[in-house]
């Protein structure tokens, strides 16, 4: 599914508009431990209506364990009348400006995010982390046991196992003024595998971003990682399908995916 993620950054959206192109969105909460995004009601409102799936996400600012469970129980204040609707999980979101308002340890960073996550978790909603792989890396303990939204661009996403790729923050989507993250959601790894769909000359979409970037890891130059299938990305296809005993058809179907991972 595609979707996109938000918080009153990106303005008054035209949520109808948004639902011609996306399948869901993704929506900030509020942050801390008492801040409420100003467009929070408004976008979930308006977003449900247009019949989008909902997500929930949560900015974290918190320096320890206690503050974590405010911002969760804060989190729970805003969205339990919601609850019913969301279908894409609560995303729990510590990112870089969290560690310069609360600097902190990789065991203690890792204990705030479970904090909120379990927290929430016991009242019911599915949950998950947001991150990215310096995080995911350097600065976190193990998360595997929650779904991972992966924040990653341009970029190979193999052996991560996101359930959700953000990959890109530059997306242009129909009801929204701003630039906007673009996500792709899977489930798992496998099913990220396993849903590619044919695409050529042409096409569009978080498939083609992901094309185009096994493209140039495997040293073939598409043009731009742009997620659109125009004809360099076309002459790279047939010339790395050429070289590797594929039919040099332009045509990026399951033999040649398969090739490609």
């Amino acid at each position: 599914m595609k979707g996109i993620d938000v918080s009153y950054h990106n303005g008054k959206i035209d949520w109808k508009q948004v639902k011609q192109s996306m399948d869901f969105a993704i929506i900030r909460a509020g942050y801390g431990k008492s801040q409420i995004d100003d467009q929070f009601a408004n976008n979930i409102s308006e977003a449900y209506a247009s019949g989008l799936k909902i997500g929930i996400y949560w900015f974290i600012y918190a320096a320890n364990k206690e503050e974590a469970t405010l911002n969760a129980k804060m989190c729970e204040k805003c969205i339990e009348r919601y609850k019913n609707i969301i279908t894409m999980r609560v995303w729990a979101d510590w990112e870089y400006d969290s560690d310069k308002r609360n600097p902190q340890t990789k065991e203690s960073r890792t204990d705030i995010v479970k904090t909120f996550c379990n927290y929430l978790s016991d009242k019911g909603y599915e949950v998950g982390i947001y991150s990215n792989i310096d995080y995911i890396q350097n600065k976190f303990d193990d998360l595997s046991e929650y779904p991972l939204w992966l924040a990653r661009y341009n970029s190979n996403i193999d052996g991560y196992h996101p359930f959700m790729w953000q990959y890109s923050s530059k997306g242009k989507v129909a009801g929204v003024a701003s630039h906007v993250d673009m996500n792709v959601y899977y489930g798992s790894l496998e099913g990220f595998k396993k849903k590619r769909s044919n695409i050529k000359l042409g096409s569009r979409g978080a498939d083609v971003i992901y094309l185009q970037q096994q493209l140039v890891l495997k040293g073939y130059q598409p043009g731009s990682i742009d997620g659109i299938f125009g004809t360099k990305t076309d002459k790279a296809v047939r010339l790395y399908q050429n070289e590797n005993n594929l039919t040099a058809d332009g045509i990026v179907g399951v033999k040649t995916w398969g090739s490609l991972y």
